[in-house]
């Protein structure tokens, strides 16, 4: 009996250490959800929300309570606009028999907004509501249709199961209360001469061969093969930036760190030095992260007091890239409008 006693002792402990890893995790935000069974997969679902990581846990149970294989190749979170989000971590794809159960542990980075994600590249506040997407198919045979006239296996065309989960109206009210905050975003005024000076621009170059090209939508500016891309979000009084550089030209570009900014109206040049600004080369030639050659991708940072009341605010783009002999490529800045976040 005594040989028995340390045995049992280990199995428990391993039997304990498998239930943890698929045990319900508990988050700020617990949403309810309502299990759904069906003569081809059942499903019972725990979804719960970290707000410091703004991450979704979904803990799933699934079973197959058919007569054949089911095949689940996909598994998303959604909001109820449509906005779907495949998960961070975890197998969400997976093969069950007859009979067969499997828990599934799920972490996901929803997208809630899409227009705040292209204008600061933020997800945007959680939801009240999401819905947990699950993509299946099952077998079915065929008799007859094969050589030796046994049946022959084919899958039938995916289905897409919804499972709502909801948190409770007075508990998502004080979630948005106590972390929403007033925030506004920048974008490119494409109403402006902008265009139509920096083509003219570029015909005096010499440094260019291609002919001129210049092309500004809401956050991107494209200049004869360079892409520039603008995320920014303002709050607490203060401005948060990147600009994103793609070079498909065929001329290389040196940035002037010191001479990028963003100003309001009034801002005094001395709220320069406040600036904190950080240049990454993402890709390409790692020599100088400050030269930007033809296929290098770069994201600039920039981070600094911003008390702006008026409804515009300038880019100063025309001393901070320079081509050989420190000839700018930008003629002139270019306005920006802001934007009020939801």
């Amino acid at each position: 009996m005594k040989r028995i006693i340390p045995l049992i002792f280990v199995t428990l402990l391993f039997a304990c250490k498998n239930h943890t890893e698929t045990k319900r995790v508990k988050g700020n935000l617990n949403y309810a959800t309502t299990a759904i069974k069906s003569g081809q997969i059942s499903v019972t679902a725990n979804l719960t929300a970290t707000i410091k990581t703004q991450e979704l846990q979904a803990d799933l149970q699934l079973s197959n309570p058919g007569s054949t294989t089911l095949t689940i190749s996909e598994i998303e979170i959604a909001t109820t606009e449509g906005l779907r989000t495949i998960p961070k971590t975890g197998t969400a794809s997976m093969i069950l028999k007859p009979g067969e159960n499997k828990a599934v542990l799920l972490n996901f980075q929803p997208l809630n907004e899409l227009r705040e994600n292209q204008l600061t590249g933020r997800n945007g506040y959680l939801k009240g509501v999401y819905n947990l997407l699950i993509t299946y198919k099952t077998e079915e045979k065929e008799s007859g249709s094969s050589a030796d006239n046994s049946p022959a296996q084919t899958y039938k065309s995916p289905t897409i199961m919804s499972l709502p989960a909801i948190l409770a109206p007075s508990e998502y009210k004080a979630y948005l209360k106590k972390y929403q905050i007033n925030a506004t975003s920048y974008s490119f005024n494409t109403k402006s001469d902008f265009t139509a000076k920096q083509k003219a621009y570029l015909t005096t170059l010499k440094q260019i061969k291609q002919p001129p090209f210049v092309f500004v939508s809401a956050q991107e500016i494209a200049i004869s093969g360079v892409n520039f891309r603008l995320r920014s979000y303002c709050e607490n009084d203060t401005l948060n930036a990147e600009i994103f550089i793609v070079n498909h030209s065929d001329f290389s570009l040196k940035i002037n760190q010191e001479k990028l900014d963003i100003r309001y109206p009034g801002e005094p040049v001395s709220a320069r030095s406040n600036a904190l600004v950080k240049v990454e080369k993402i890709s390409g030639s790692r020599k100088d992260p400050y030269e930007i050659e033809k296929g290098d991708r770069v994201l600039i940072r920039l981070k600094k007091p911003f008390k702006n009341k008026d409804d515009n605010a300038v880019l100063l783009f025309n001393k901070a890239f320079t081509l050989n002999n420190q000839i700018a490529l930008f003629k002139n800045n270019i306005e920006l409008v802001k934007v009020n976040l939801p």
